[in-house]
């Protein structure tokens, strides 16, 4: 093949980027986003119509490392980085093995690209590596007659990690006429002239980061609303709380003052005369709500008890008081790490 001549084409949509292609040759030079993803389009075809060249597979993904960031797009996929030797098994099954008449020609590494790739990603700060080959192969398309014209495809495959995010890229050169390897230096010509254009980065960086910006500053809006409204909430709950408690406060000291008032009535000595005789009405009638007996001491105190027991005895030191069984002695005592000396029995007042 003679050398051609090159034209540059930009980038139809943006003027993201620009690419070298054969002079005359009709092209589809564009970007496309798919949300967050942009793809490039380099697509271009001799004047005859027997050779094609592609810059591109805008449907490839790119690929997360696992345990990383979530997929964000459909164009995005979870997957551990391989070299571009198997991918590209995958990638000829999926694209070309269907075809009629395909063959497979053979495959070299192109360690000269992958130098290439990683010297342009590290001018822009980026630390990457990269896996490169390239293939031969053919097939057979149904020609404008309808008969099957012999396709000869040579196809570059690269697979680059630049951490947790790696690509893969394909370019193709496909020829109806002649030996494809002829095209060899017209594809890597073409793949290597694709420059980004320094401008339209520059306003994607600023735009990227105005866009960072302002995420922050709508997520510092949304954290101060909610501390705000969770401010509001706590004093809300705490204004309530302390009138539920002044309130159960009250009633406390309400009842509390019934109570007392009520045990005293009740503990109003015994008219004159009366002093012997048994407990009060109101008393007997205390003692059956609380469920409690009065106990008499052997030196004439009383103290209140636990009903339930036939006897009680009464530790007078402390008042402390033991239920005992009718038939109780001075060895259940000590069963229970009690000294029966130190009680003595009461008399149940009734």
């Amino acid at each position: 093949m003679t050398d051609p001549q090159w034209q540059v084409i930009v980038d139809a949509a943006e003027g993201s980027f620009s690419v070298e292609l054969p002079a005359g040759w009709q092209h589809d030079v564009r970007m496309v986003r798919i949300g967050p993803e942009q793809r490039r389009i380099v697509q271009a075809q001799s004047p005859d119509g027997s050779v094609r060249v592609i810059g591109h597979d805008p449907d490839l993904p790119s690929f997360l490392e696992p345990g990383g960031m979530i997929p964000g797009s459909p164009m995005q996929q979870i997957g551990t980085y391989v070299t571009a030797d198997v991918f590209l098994q995958n990638y000829l099954q999926a694209r070309f093995a269907g075809q009629p008449g395909f063959r497979f020609d053979g495959m070299r590494p192109e360690p000269d690209v992958v130098e290439l790739i990683v010297r342009k990603l590290a001018a822009q700060g980026i630390d990457s590596r990269a896996s490169v080959v390239s293939v031969r192969f053919g097939f057979q398309q149904p020609g404008p007659s309808g008969t099957p014209i012999a396709v000869e495809a040579l196809l570059m495959l690269s697979t680059i990690s630049m951490g947790f995010l790696w690509l893969p890229e394909v370019a193709a050169v496909f020829c109806s006429s002649g030996e494809v390897e002829q095209y060899r230096e017209l594809l890597f010509h073409v793949t290597r002239s694709e420059q980004t254009n320094q401008q339209w980065r520059n306003a994607q960086n600023q735009l990227f980061a105005s866009q960072q910006q302002f995420n922050f500053q709508q997520d510092q809006l949304r954290m101060n609303q909610m501390t705000n409204l969770h401010n509001q909430r706590m004093g809300d709950i705490a204004a309530a709380g302390a009138a539920n408690t002044a309130i159960h406060n009250q009633r406390i000291a309400t009842s509390e003052a019934s109570t007392a008032a009520f045990v005293g009535r009740i503990n109003q000595p015994a008219p004159s005369g009366f002093e012997g005789a048994g407990l009060d009405q109101q008393h007997s009638w205390m003692n059956m709500m609380r469920e409690e007996e009065t106990v008499r001491t052997a030196s004439g105190d009383d103290v209140q008890v636990d009903a339930g027991a036939d006897r009680y005895f009464v530790d007078e030191r402390n008042r402390t008081w033991v239920g005992a069984p009718q038939n109780a002695d001075a060895n259940d005592f000590r069963a229970a790490g009690l000294n029966p000396d130190d009680y003595q029995e009461g008399q149940i007042r009734r």
